[in-house]
This record gives structure tokens, sequence and C-alpha cells, in this order.
């Protein structure tokens, strides 16, 4: 009998553990580039992320001085999804979904607001190194 508890217990165990690798945690800062459909030249990208289980706040810019700061965002496994409100009023807004694997992750922000605020384009960002 206690040979069957012990056995279940680490078979628990180790599916719990399987669950917790399953889902990165991505708090900390992340530098790299966002490409514009259409144009040929890539942009700065920086983001400043908070994971708490999977809930995901943060901010994201094109450098860490410069960010707009977002809440309400999910962690599902290795996909990330967010959105950051745009304009003064909150009339537009930027939707981000990532794709995270290991200290790297890439995805597609999309713009939506009044023109000519509108596009989208492919963000590739790796986890930035502290000094």
């Amino acid at each position: 009998m206690k040979k069957s508890y012990l056995f279940v217990g680490l078979l628990l165990g180790a599916m719990l553990s399987a669950v917790a690798l399953s889902t990165p945690n991505v708090t900390g800062k992340w530098s790299g580039t966002l490409q514009m459909d259409g144009e040929n030249d890539a942009k700065p990208a920086y983001s400043i992320l908070n994971q708490d289980g999977n809930k995901l706040s943060g901010s994201v810019g094109p450098n860490e001085s410069e960010q707009d700061s977002f809440e309400g965002g999910k962690v599902d496994g290795e996909k990330l999804t967010f959105d950051v409100p745009q304009g003064p009023n909150g009339e537009g807004s930027i939707h981000v979904e990532m794709q995270v694997k290991g200290d790297q992750m890439t995805g597609r922000a999309t713009w939506s607001g009044p023109p000519p605020h509108s596009g989208s384009g492919k963000i590739s960002l790796k986890r930035a190194v502290e000094k």
C-alpha cells in the first residue's frame, strides 16, 4: 500500500514539474527588432515584461526609455498575447501575439486606429542580458 502511494506521489510530482517547465517565465527585459510589412528597414523594439502565473503586464517601445504600458496580457504555454492602448484617449491599440522559445520570442504586432495609424509587422526579441 505504501508503495502505491509513493508511486502516485512521484507521478503527480513529475506531472506538475512537466506543466511548470512547459510555461516559460518571460519576466524581464527583451530587445530586438520590428519589421513592418512593406518596409525594408527593421526598427528597434524593446519590451519590459512582468509575468504572474498566466497574467502578463509590462511595456513596449523602441528603447528602454520610450515605453507604452499595458495590462491584461495572457500567457498560454509558449504563447503570449497582449494589447497596448495607443493615443491620448485610447482610440487605437497594438495587438501582439508572440511565441516563446527559450530566451527568444517571435511574433506579430497589428496596429489598429484612425489612418494612417494602422498596419502590422514581425517582431523578433531576445532576452536582454543584465549588466
